[in-house]
């Protein structure tokens, strides 16, 4: 028991050390619940989704315990999401380094060009351990038809929360949580919207 508390201290005080400057941590969601999500029937149309190289490049920062604060990028962690939950619903799927190159997406048969904005924030109840407790993100995803009309548009608010215990072992638990539940999120409405197989 002495061992568990000296070790508990330990870890305690490393964390506290650590302080006074921005922790990196990663958002990036276990895919492996995402694609277990079943989809009765994809949709047989081939899209593409763009995210922009700022946006790719783009770092974001919020606070966490003790005055501290967590940096990360949030596209870039969860670009995979984004690839798998459309590739549940949809033939194909191809990342776009331009919406406007009509040669490529002519050539890979895209129907659909789809678009994620995702917002973050984050919080701790300790005042002595950096790791966020509370994460929240909301990612909204749209869709463009070829002629650049939106077609669809959905937005999700989700919450990952960990408390000590699990994240000591894992600083980034409850971005990562709060992220898989918004792609998870957003894979449900994708499946069930009857928008793209109208527009095929």
């Amino acid at each position: 028991m002495k061992k568990k508390y000296k070790l508990l201290a330990t870890s305690v005080v490393a964390m506290t050390l650590l302080s006074g400057c921005a922790h990196k941590i990663s958002i990036s969601p276990s895919l492996e619940d995402i694609r277990e999500t079943k989809v009765e029937k994809k949709v047989d149309v081939n899209v593409g989704y763009y995210i922009s190289k700022h946006n790719k490049q783009l770092k974001v920062t919020t606070p966490d315990g003790g005055g501290d604060k967590v940096e990360y990028t949030p596209y870039k962690d969860t670009e995979g999401a984004f690839n798998t939950i459309l590739s549940k619903v949809f033939n194909r799927v191809y990342s776009l380094k331009s919406i406007n190159d009509k040669t490529y997406i002519e050539s890979k048969n895209i129907k659909f060009i789809f678009t994620p904005t995702i917002t973050t924030n984050s919080s701790s109840e300790s005042a002595f351990t950096w790791p966020p407790t509370k994460f929240t993100v909301a990612l909204k995803c749209e869709a463009i038809s070829l002629d650049g009309t939106k077609i669809w548009e959905e937005t999700v608010y989700e919450e990952g929360n960990a408390e000590y215990d699990e994240f000591k072992e894992n600083f980034s638990l409850s971005s990562q949580r709060a992220t898989e539940k918004a792609f998870k999120n957003m894979l449900n409405k994708l499946k069930v919207s009857n928008v793209f197989k109208k527009e095929k």
